[in-house]
C-alpha cells in the first residue's frame, strides 16, 4: 500500500511539474517541435555544386517528422567529396527552415552540409579556414546563402537567434550556420 501512495504521489508532483508554465515548454508546444528555433516544417534545399533540388515538408502540423522526408535531405545534404551521408541534426533543419521563413526565400543554396573526416582534411589543406574538428563533419553545419538577401542580412539574423556558430567570410558569397556552441566570426 505505502508504494502505491509513493507512486501516487510521484505521479501528482510529475504532473504539476508538467503543469507550471514554462517559456520553453509552451515553446515546443507551440511550434509542434523541441527546439527553439523552427520553421513552418518546409524547406527547400538546392545544393550548389550538383544543382539538386529539394522541396519537401520533413515535419507535418501534429508536430511528427517524416522519415522518408528526412532521409532526403540527408542524401542532398550528403559529402561532395566521397557521397557519404549521415543523419543531419533535426536542430539545424529546424534552424535553416526559421532563417528561410524569416526572410521569405524561395530556397537556401546549401555550399556545404555534411562532409566526411577524409573530405574534410582535403578541404583543409587548401584552405586554413576549414576546421579541423568542422561541425559539417557531425552533420551539426550548413553553408548556405538566400538569393536576394544579403549575406551581411543573413548573418545578422541568424547571429540575432544566438542558436550556434554564425561565420560570416569576407571573400565568399555564403555564409555558415551550425547549431554547436554560440559563437561569431
Amino acid at each position: 500500500m505505502r508504494a502505491i501512495s509513493t507512486f501516487i504521489l510521484a505521479l501528482a508532483t510529475a504532473f504539476a511539474v508538467l503543469t507550471v508554465s514554462s517559456p520553453q515548454l509552451e515553446s515546443s508546444i507551440g511550434y509542434h517541435s523541441p527546439f527553439r528555433h523552427t520553421g513552418d516544417g518546409r524547406i527547400t534545399l538546392v545544393d550548389t555544386h550538383t544543382g539538386e533540388r529539394l522541396a519537401i515538408v520533413y515535419r507535418d502540423a501534429t508536430g511528427r517528422y517524416h522519415d522518408a522526408a528526412l532521409t532526403a535531405v540527408n542524401h542532398t545534404l550528403r559529402c561532395h567529396g566521397d557521397g557519404l551521408k549521415i543523419p543531419i541534426s533535426l536542430k539545424l533543419v529546424e534552424l535553416i527552415d526559421n532563417i528561410q521563413d524569416h526572410f521569405d526565400a524561395e530556397e537556401v543554396r546549401v555550399v556545404s552540409g555534411y562532409r566526411s573526416h577524409k573530405h574534410n582534411a582535403a578541404l583543409r589543406r587548401r584552405s586554413r579556414r576549414v576546421a579541423h574538428n568542422s561541425l559539417h563533419i557531425q552533420g551539426l553545419a550548413m553553408d548556405i546563402r538566400m538569393p536576394g538577401v544579403s549575406k551581411v542580412a543573413l548573418a545578422k539574423y541568424a547571429r540575432s537567434l544566438k542558436a550556434g556558430g554564425v561565420g560570416l567570410y569576407r571573400r565568399s558569397n555564403f555564409i555558415h550556420v551550425d547549431v554547436g556552441p554560440v559563437r561569431n566570426w
